[in-house]
């Protein structure tokens, strides 16, 4: 089904041929069954917490028992909720603490190839961009872990795909159709569950306002009086009354309105102040060259091998990424397209913001980008499948998902020699 007239814009490359669309929707169940199979098995290894663990399921625990959180007290409570209830379906275990960062990765891949068909209306980029992100080492890490991270970004993404649905379900030159208006809530809901989890994605939901702007600024949108009322209540009021749902639990334990106002202060000044640094820190301008990535977990274990987490991208999607993005943002700004520049100016809003930020960061903070890097790599990638064939485009993938397959044990923790470690050291900054 094509876009209504009033948003219809042209792809940023051709539609796959009909023919191979079921093989593509068979391949992106393939995708997800994929994700769900790597990222499952031995999430109990380590056992006990590592890095910013000890800071998230403690203050999960507290939560359950319904104690004071004193644990993790700079962000808002959601992640810590949401694993909460991880150890309530799971035990109060290394299974428990991230079962549910696992049921998120696999969750955003769907995602990602939901809004990627949403934008492109291509089956192939829509497959191609849910293997990038279910191939993606820092995705991969971050699903497996008991952090905020890829909750904030499954929100994030849920949001712009509920976006992209309401667009789809507007009547050419008129306003929105009955109905369409429940996906500008969904998309709030979840812009609220992403607020709630870090205050860091407010600057990245952004993307969503200046989408309406261009497409209001162009004539391809027109907005009723009662479409302008149904937004204002999807992504103010809707925002907030989640954000304090999620603080429930914080004023059952007894608190009050002016000590919650405390709160949200004390953890603006906790990051606007925070100067101390960290041995896996890392520049926000280094993120896409892979510099540095971060060693969450190194140990020896009993059987004298070694056992080892390290969060670190892809680097034959990101390098590959970088280039191709640059070239899409070009097709993209020539042509006015505004699902390519939404892709192009979502990832920069997500990334960008963190230039202006003076604490100590950390590659994960790239994370919300990264599925953007890679809607656009699916794109170019059509293009080169449609001008070349699909032989060199597979011949790409496989080489993506040999990488996963050669840094799978110091991604998850599996026993290897210290020489095969070493060995998938490229450089002196991995270390």
């Amino acid at each position: 089904m094509a876009l209504p007239a009033s948003v219809e814009i042209a792809a940023a490359a051709p539609p796959a041929a009909r023919r191979v669309e079921p093989l593509l929707l068979a391949l992106v169940v393939g995708i997800t069954l994929f994700a769900a199979l790597v990222r499952f098995p031995r999430l109990g290894t380590p056992s006990w917490m590592i890095f910013d663990e000890i800071y998230y399921a403690k203050a999960a625990r507290q939560i359950l028992a319904g104690q004071e959180v004193t644990e993790e007290r700079t962000h808002p409570p959601l992640s810590k909720l949401i694993i909460a209830a991880g150890i309530v379906a799971a035990g109060d275990n290394a299974v428990g603490w991230r079962l549910p960062g696992a049921v998120a990765g696999v969750l955003l891949v769907l995602v990602v190839y939901l809004l990627a068909l949403l934008l492109f209306k291509d089956q192939f980029i829509a497959a191609a961009s849910a293997m990038l992100v279910a191939l993606d080492g820092l995705v991969f890490v971050e699903s497996r872990i008991a952090k905020p991270d890829i909750f904030l970004t499954l929100f994030l993404f849920v949001a712009y795909t509920a976006f992209w649905m309401f667009l789809r379900a507007r009547p050419a030159g008129a306003g929105a159709a009955a109905g369409a208006h429940v996906w500008l809530y969904l998309a709030g809901a979840a812009a609220g569950c992403a607020v709630a989890t870090k205050w860091t994605t407010v600057v990245p939901l952004s993307v969503i306002q200046v989408t309406l702007a261009l497409a209001l600024g162009w004539g391809r949108l027109t907005l009723t009086r009662r479409d302008v009322l149904h937004l204002a209540a999807a992504f103010i009021a809707v925002p907030v009354a989640v954000y304090l749902l999620t603080y429930v639990p914080y004023f059952v334990r007894g608190h009050t309105a002016a000590e919650f106002v405390a709160h949200q202060r004390s953890m603006y000044e906790f990051h606007a102040s925070l100067t101390e640094g960290h041995p896996y820190q890392s520049a926000w301008w280094s993120w896409p060259l892979l510099l540095r990535p971060i060693w969450y977990e190194y140990y020896e274990a009993a059987d004298g091998l070694f056992r080892g987490v390290v969060a670190i991208g892809n680097p034959i999607i990101w390098w590959a990424a970088l280039p191709a993005l640059a070239v899409f943002a070009v097709f993209a700004a020539r042509a006015r397209a505004l699902p390519d520049l939404f892709v192009v100016l979502g990832f920069a809003i997500a990334y960008v913001q963190y230039a202006f930020i003076t604490r100590a960061l950390f590659l994960y903070h790239f994370l919300p980008a990264v599925p953007f890097l890679v809607l656009g790599l699916a794109a170019v990638l059509a293009r080169v499948r449609a001008q070349v064939g699909s032989g060199v485009v597979l011949m790409y993938l496989l080489l993506a998902a040999g990488w996963l397959v050669a840094f799978y044990p110091v991604l998850s923790a599996l026993g290897v020699s210290g020489d095969r470690i070493t060995r998938l050291m490229w450089f002196g900054s991995w270390i």
